[in-house]
This record gives C-alpha cells, sequence and structure tokens, in this order.
C-alpha cells in the first residue's frame, strides 16, 4: 500500500468517526432537551455531561484530520 492510499484511509476514517461524533451529540442534544422538558434534571445533567465529552473527542480528532491533510500536502 503506498503512502497516497495510507494518508486517504486515515483521512477517511477521521471524517466518518468526526460525523459519527457529530451524529450523537445531536442524539444527545435531542435528548438532554426532552428530559428537561419532563423535569429529569438530573439525566439531562448527565446527558449535558456526555455531550461536552464528545465535544471533546470531536475537537481532537479535528486536531488529527488537519494535521494529516497538512501531512499529505506536504507529501504531495
Amino acid at each position: 500500500m503506498d503512502t497516497m492510499t495510507e494518508h486517504a484511509m486515515i483521512v477517511e476514517g477521521l471524517e466518518i468517526s468526526i460525523n459519527a461524533l457529530v451524529q450523537s451529540i445531536n442524539g444527545l442534544m435531542k435528548q438532554e432537551e426532552r428530559l428537561q422538558g419532563d423535569g429529569l434534571e438530573e439525566r439531562a445533567a448527565q446527558a449535558r455531561f456526555s455531550i461536552e465529552r464528545l465535544y471533546v473527542l470531536r475537537n481532537e480528532l479535528i486536531l488529527l484530520l488537519n494535521e494529516q491533510k497538512k501531512e499529505r500536502t506536504e507529501v504531495a
């Protein structure tokens, strides 16, 4: 497998992971709203905590993605 193929696989995997995290965040945000509407503040706070952790993961993956894209342009 050549270097360009490896970089493409890495970039694609990171993009898929980021998109999956965004979908999870969106789902948890809807769940948080529903829980708040139902008066379940403690469970809503747990959902908010999970959302914040997922945002951290997403941001780390975005940093990795940007590094990979930078490396790919330097190699090309």
